[in-house]
């Protein structure tokens, strides 16, 4: 996968990459994804090797308005611009152009539709740090900012030759004698406000990039990393990456919602077949487990007609409650529902079916798993002979998802969006419209 889509960075979007183990490298990444199609402006709010003047094909040394002015009909011309200030006396680097000067010339590039990538602060080549007084600097017009660590860091000792400015690690990880650094370290660092997060503009998205997940110690590392980072809302997705390969992303850890849809009014069944039991467990409660026990977050259960008595069947199962007063005019009206309770740093959702009792954690999580590696708009259970149930659909399809109408859901979206097939067994046709229905799932 590119890093492009994993980042979900689009033409107009400001970018500032901050942190160690891949800043550049990750920059370098995203300017042969994009260009030529997508015009790409480069920059440094701090300083810059002399050497990354190889990043662009072209380099400018920001002095003037003048300057400025100059760009909208540049990056027609060019696909990709460096723009510095002068040449740093003391070493050889470069400056960063007058702030004055950036904060007119990055919304302005952006604005024409070209992709602004900003190195927000150094890290002199090592795979770990913490930011200094100084830094980041981020302007506040920034949309979304990347904190880069390297994966290769977790297991050494923080006073190795990995870690830059092992002092301002230990101050903010609290610790006073040698340490061997372990995932909770990094998630802790990815989620201070004086480490990752330090002076991102509030506006701004948050994803992060693990870098140099080169192995599979490496990426299970990153895995627990992924999952401590993600339990702070400040930061919408993980992404573990080798981001000097092509196709750089092995894995993207977002946050994915579970709808369950509950809202159906049972006619042919002849009563609220919800509430029915099997091996023990009614059915409602049986598809809250699956998507709980494949890690969802957050879970929705989307009530129509029965609403009442299902929601006494949840008793205290930590879901959110959906009521869909309009739950008659079908299916397409509790998803609806169901995507109004979330929240904007969601990735996508998984959307199940109450009255598929066979329907599993180990389904969901394939669907989860096989999303991850993809980011595809669509991840369905494909029984070799018809798409099943349940379905993951992207955040990139929750727009066209409000747009239906009439009783049907999702399904409507499959001609119009890239679907990718998850091969499944019987488990994922199964549902219960009848009394005879549930006998069958009951007997298989």
């Amino acid at each position: 996968m590119e890093l492009t889509k994993a980042l979900r960075i689009s033409p107009g979007q400001i970018v500032a990459f901050v942190g160690a183990g891949g800043k550049s490298s990750s920059i370098r990444r995203l300017i042969e994804e994009l260009t030529p199609k997508t015009p790409v402006l480069i920059t440094t709010t701090t300083k810059l090797a002399l050497d990354q003047t190889d990043l662009a094909a072209h380099h400018i040394i920001l002095r003037s308005k003048e300057d400025v002015s100059l760009f909208p009909a540049l990056l027609q011309e060019q696909s990709s611009v460096l723009v510095t200030g002068e040449r740093w006396p003391e070493e050889p680097k470069w400056t960063a152009p007058p702030k004055d000067l950036l904060a007119v010339l990055l919304p302005l590039a952006a604005s024409s539709g070209a992709v602004v990538l900003i190195e927000a602060d150094g890290a002199r080549g090592r795979s770990l740090k913490a930011p200094a007084e100084h830094e980041p600097v981020i302007p506040p017009f920034v949309d979304l900012v990347v904190p880069v660590m390297g994966l290769d860091s977790i297991g050494t000792e923080l006073e190795g030759d990995l870690i830059y400015r092992p002092e301002l690690v230990k101050k903010v990880l609290r610790i006073q004698k040698d340490h061997i650094l372990q995932p909770t370290d990094a998630a802790r660092l990815l989620t201070h406000g004086n480490g990752a997060l330090k002076t991102v503009p509030e506006r701004a998205q948050v994803r992060a990039i693990l870098n140099k997940a080169e192995t599979q110690k490496a990426v299970e590392r990153g895995r627990e990393i992924a999952k401590l980072t993600l339990k702070t809302d400040r930061i919408e997705a993980v992404i573990l990456a080798q981001v000097q390969q092509a196709d750089p992303v092995v894995e993207v850890h977002g946050r994915i919602a579970g709808i369950i849809l509950a809202g159906g009014g049972s006619r042919r069944f002849g009563r609220p077949k919800l509430l029915e039991n099997m091996d023990g467990e009614v059915l409602i409660r049986r598809a809250v487990r699956a998507a709980k026990d494949a890690g969802l977050d957050p879970i929705v259960v989307v009530l129509g007609a029965d609403g009442p008595a299902v929601r006494e069947a949840l008793g205290q199962l930590a879901v959110q409650i959906a009521n869909n007063p309009d739950w008659a005019e079908g299916q397409s009206s509790s998803v609806r529902a169901g995507l109004k309770m979330l929240a904007p740093i969601v990735d996508g959702a998984v959307f199940l079916l109450a009255d598929m009792p066979l329907v599993d954690a180990d389904l969901v999580s394939t669907l989860v798993e096989t999303h991850r590696k993809s980011l595809e708009p669509i991840v369905a259970p494909w029984t070799g002979e018809r798409w099943g149930n349940p379905v993951l659909f992207d955040s990139t399809t929750f727009e066209a998802l409000r747009q239906i109408r009439g009783d049907q859901g999702g399904r409507a979206l499959f001609k119009t969006y890239s679907v990718e097939a998850v091969p499944w067994g019987r488990s994922a046709m199964l549902d219960i419209d009848t009394p005879d229905d549930l006998d069958t799932i009951r007997g298989v």
